[in-house]
């Protein structure tokens, strides 16, 4: 994959205040929590025109004093547009202005403070938004000050619209779930890495050799409040390194990292902690969507990245962020006192590695995973089966045994009251270091470790003396701000079984009512759970069927995202709740979306999005049977169709008709024969391309149409990149993969819940079931960093004018 950086593609010096200097300001931005969500009034400047089917707008404003605070500068986008660029200014001196865009569908990107400018189209975007139709409508430009200054900041938004040609719309390719052939083992990986779609410096390559050279198993990729990250891949995902999406939620009272989101999936940041359950709604929404959250560096002493939600609202604490410092032994000895007062949750360490200065996977956690899966490794960090080492070289065994129970870090091993406990801890590469054991009670054992870097220390315990035990591993060499530096820290062994509460899931019970032949309804009530205990199923969606029986098929994704079925008819329930397996047959199979079609003969299709974006196919037969999912075919007979949501209609003579949106975000259409035989997969028409526009003029050599910026490579053809020239008609990073924007609104007071309402197929006009649930989204927040600010030097003008882009050439 060629590189992701681009002329503003790199975080951008500010010649005033530098980010962290202006976030340690603290006392300066005392009333940025008191902040209104809108600044002052924003001044609409002036229209014009720059040639054909170019159109520029002018808007300013000054933000008051404060951090915590929004505006939004709304703009018309008429049809025929390609192409939106936006390049902001403000008076540095003053302070930060951060930087995103929202469209008609929702959100299309954030740079924060790390750009001044950006554009965006079907074909490509600037790093940092997501590429995708230009739709007309309203779209809003987001502004974040964080403004230092009494007399506030003033700032000025130039939009440039560009009329022309289609550009042509290019997918991404799906991550895998798992790497294939890696079973039960103890995997290296870090979660927190920033690349060239937030203040990173790093394309997604580079930091996969980064992570290469250290020897890792698997990375998340965690921009700063951005999606696009993940829907860039093409062409270029490892064999070798397991990929794990993720996205650093960057508020204004703290960051979290949301692990394991679906590619595309964002999540908003724009609440604080005064937001009553607004986070911990986001938390339930990445649970639900099999994901994992983490507060990433929460005593960071700086405005806006300090955590404020709470230490125990998350699955995991980032209590070693980078290079040892102050601030992380603060983050371990309030872990320490919450493992005291019998809180579970988990420690990991990661690198937030930013520029190339910054050493990818140091620190890095070790994970006691079932396999080298996404799902695996999730499930293993939330209960703790890991521990968090300096680098590769170091390796740690840890246990504690009693009578023939053993267990390891995040494990149980309950005692009885007179029972002897005899902990080991084995280090590996930590020369010169001291290892030592902590109870609840304090230190309770410790040793050397001399210059071969090995060493042993035991422990022997009683009964219930103690809640748990854990191991640190400290050289005895100052730090920047300590006196010591951390090598080791496991998750603690516990020496009493917990009953742990359900994990905290967007929860909604699924109702069923049923519509007679003289169109009046009967009653709501909730569906039985699957279990002789749950009085309701709980689900965050589901479809219907109904059958030519009178009875109707029912799915539900439950809050785990598995793919259950049942059949009702009336008030009766027919077959109980069962779970469906996925395409190997493992009981633990879960799906993003799924539906379902009746047909004449009694049997039904179903159909699913599994998590890693595969599109899968499963006919259940009339007297119930399933037969296994299959993954449907994509354009060429050995490959798999991925979509981001599916639907299924059956049509009279026995075939079924399927939509689905792609990964470039454009709808498709496929046809299932009687006999099973699938037919191409066709771009719907109404989401084909428009009829062409005018072309643009363009003022190039290698153009057919005239000269200047247009640039041909003769490995790539033709490049897409940005000028700050507002008469260049196209214009972005390199070509970007599109998809569907996240169905989300621009303001922070809209809320949408997830769509919970069936779709109900019924050949004869049977019954149909619907379903609603209680559930809740919210908006609101912040952004910067724990680290040092990273910067580049801004590309010269001949860099920035090198290569651009030509709307009337051939593209190769």
């Amino acid at each position: 994959m060629p590189s992701e950086n681009l002329p503003n593609a790199v975080p951008h010096p500010t010649p005033g205040v530098e980010r962290r200097s202006l976030l340690r300001l603290g006392a300066l931005l005392a009333a940025g929590g008191a902040a209104a969500l809108g600044p002052a009034r924003i001044a609409y400047a002036a229209t014009r025109e720059q040639g054909t089917g170019t159109v520029i707008s002018t808007y300013r404003g000054r933000a008051p004093q404060g951090n915590d605070q929004w505006a939004y500068v709304p703009f018309d986008v008429p049809a025929g547009v390609q192409r939106i660029s936006v390049d902001a200014s403000h008076d540095a001196s003053a302070g930060i202005l951060d930087l995103g865009m929202f469209g008609p569908s929702g959100f299309r990107g954030w740079s924060g403070g790390a750009r001044t400018g950006f554009t965006l189209s079907a074909a490509d975007a600037t790093p940092g938004y997501v590429p995708g139709p230009v739709e007309p409508g309203r779209w809003s430009v987001i502004l974040g000050p964080m403004v230092g200054s009494p007399d506030g900041m003033a700032w000025q938004v130039d939009i440039t619209l560009y009329s022309g040609i289609p550009l042509p719309r290019t997918p991404y390719d799906i991550l895998p779930a798992a790497l294939s052939g890696r079973g039960p083992g103890w995997y290296r990986g870090d979660l927190h890495l920033h690349s060239v779609h937030s203040d990173g410096q790093r394309t997604v390559d580079e930091i996969v050799a980064a992570a290469r050279r250290e020897g890792l198993h698997f990375i998340a990729t965690s921009d700063h409040n951005t999606s696009s990250t993940g829907v860039t891949w093409h062409g270029n995902i490892p064999t070798d390194l397991l990929v794990i999406n993720a996205e650093e939620v960057t508020t204004r009272h703290g960051h979290w990292l949301a692990v394991g989101l679906p590619q595309g999936e964002w999540v908003d940041w724009r609440y604080g902690p005064t937001n009553s359950g607004v986070f911990e709604s986001h938390v339930r929404r990445v649970h639900s969507l099999g994901g994992l959250a983490i507060a990433a560096h929460p005593l960071t002493p700086a405005a806006g990245s300090f955590w404020e939600f709470g230490l125990d609202r998350v699955d995991a604490l980032e209590v070693w962020n980078g290079p040892w410092t102050l601030d992380d032994a603060a983050n371990i000895a309030a872990w320490h006192v919450m493992l005291c007062l019998g809180k579970r949750v988990a420690a990991v360490g990661n690198s937030d590695a930013h520029s190339p200065a910054d050493a990818v996977g140091r620190p890095h956690n070790v994970v006691n995973a079932t396999s080298l899966s996404t799902p695996a490794l999730l499930d293993a960090l939330r209960q703790g089966r890991s521990y968090a080492v300096e680098s590769t070289a170091v390796t740690v065994d840890f246990t504690a045994r009693t009578g023939g129970a053993v267990a390891g870090p995040g494990e149980e091993l309950p005692l009885s009251f007179f029972d002897t406990v005899d902990v080991t801890l084995n280090v590996t590469g930590a020369p010169d270091s001291i290892a030592t054991l902590y109870t609840e009670w304090g230190i309770m054992a410790a040793t050397c470790i001399d210059g071969s870097g090995s060493g042993r220390l035991r422990w022997r315990g009683w009964g219930k003396a103690s809640l748990f035990v854990r191991a640190e591993v400290r050289r005895p060499k100052p730090a920047s701000t300590t006196l010591d530096q951390l090598v080791a820290l496991t998750n603690p062994v516990w020496f009493y079984a917990a009953q742990r509460p359900p994990y905290d899931v967007e929860r909604r019970t699924l109702f069923h009512t049923e519509r007679r032949p003289d169109g009046s309804w009967g009653s709501m009530r909730p569906l039985p759970g699957a279990g002789a205990d749950d009085p309701s199923f709980a689900a965050v969606q589901c479809a219907a069927a109904g059958m030519t029986d009178g009875s109707v098929v029912v799915l539900g994704i439950a809050p785990d995202n598995g793919l259950w079925t049942t059949t009702v008819r009336g008030t009766a329930t027919l077959r109980p709740w069962q779970r469906i397996a996925g395409p190997d047959g493992s009981a633990g199979f879960t799906v993003r979306e799924a539906d379902i079609a009746a047909f004449p003969d009694g049997t039904c299709q179903i159909v699913a999005t599994a998590m890693d974006g595969t599109t899968l196919h499963q006919q259940r037969r009339a007297d119930g049977g399933l037969p296994g999912f299959q993954a449907v075919p994509g354009f060429t007979a050995n490959s798999r169709w991925g979509t981001t949501k599916v639907s299924i209609a059956a049509m009279p003579d026995g075939s079924a008709q399927l939509l689905g949106y792609g990964t470039d975000g454009a709808m498709y259409h496929c046809v299932r024969g009687r006999d099973g035989a699938w037919s191409t997969w066709d771009a719907w028409p109404a989401t084909r391309e428009p009829r062409p526009s005018p072309a643009l003029p363009c003022r190039s050599p290698a153009c057919p149409t005239a000269p200047p910026r247009c640039s041909r490579s003769a490995s790539t053809g033709w490049s897409t990149t940005r000028s700050d020239a507002p008469t260049a008609p196209g214009a972005a990073s390199r070509h970007r993969r599109a998809s569907p924007p996240p169905r989300w609104g621009p303001a922070p007071s809209e809320s949408r819940g997830r769509p919970m309402v069936p779709r109900t197929s019924s050949p004869s006009g049977s019954t149909g079931a619907s379903g609603t649930t209680s559930g809740s989204r919210a908006a609101p927040g912040r952004r910067s960093d724990r680290s040092p600010a990273r910067t580049a030097a801004t590309p010269s003008p001949q860099a920035r004018s090198a290569s651009r882009p030509c709307p009337t050439a051939p593209r190769t």
